[in-house]
């Protein structure tokens, strides 16, 4: 058996998380995160911040009580729900997305899909949370029907009000991972494992930080 430090040493960790920062730009209609440094004696020998953030800011995870789908806050989900063998689809440049030939596929093999639809690179931008692509609600169809725990985005939402990708997905023990980033460094790779941890939290959704190991 190999050691599990040596397995690691052999596998290269990408960061898909985008840096929460004060005042940030949010999802329309969210309020801005705040991270404020305590004020506190010049002697004391620490240093402390307070953070007041949605939960649905920056790179996060969306449980099914996002939809209403059920009453199980996030933390009541089994943590081994949160990893697992992932695969990374390109539609770079389409920005309405569309079920294609083949993709079911590739949903019955894996419990977890990452679509890369580069629109991480607007990310701070003014449009970034107005202009992003949409996806068909087949497609969430598909996914469900093939047994899909995870998709995951590098752009804000799957879809625009009424938000019908959303309501589809989110049931039975699945989730929706948005604002990942650094997808284009997984497209064409094999053997991608994916791990997004929510916080332990009492809400419908978490601030998450997502990493994929590929080997070297």
């Amino acid at each position: 058996m190999i050691p599990v430090n040596v397995l690691i040493n052999r596998m290269k960790i990408i960061d898909l998380t985008h840096t929460i920062s004060h005042g940030m730009p949010v999802f329309p209609g969210e309020n801005e995160p705040s991270i404020v440094r305590d004020i506190l004696p010049d002697d004391v020998g620490y240093v402390t911040h307070r953070l007041e953030t949605n939960m649905h800011t920056g790179t996060h995870m969306d449980a099914p009580y996002h939809v209403k789908s059920d009453s199980l806050t996030i933390d009541k989900f089994p943590v081994e729900l949160f990893s697992g063998s992932a695969v990374v689809i390109d539609v770079r440049g389409i920005y309405s997305v569309k079920m294609q030939p083949g993709w079911e596929l590739i949903f019955k093999n894996y419990k977890i899909v990452l679509f890369c639809t580069g629109w991480s690179s607007e990310w701070g931008k003014e449009n970034y949370y107005y202009n992003y692509p949409e996806f068909d609600i087949e497609i969430a169809e598909s996914l469900v029907n093939c047994g899909v725990r995870i998709a995951g985005f590098d752009s804000p939402s799957p879809d625009k009000d009424p938000f019908a990708f959303h309501t589809v997905f989110l049931k039975d023990e699945r989730f929706l991972v948005e604002n990942l980033t650094n997808l284009d460094k997984l497209t064409g790779k094999e053997n991608i494992e994916f791990m997004a941890f929510p916080l332990k939290i009492e809400a419908e959704a978490s601030l998450i930080r997502a990493v994929a190991m590929i080997k070297e």
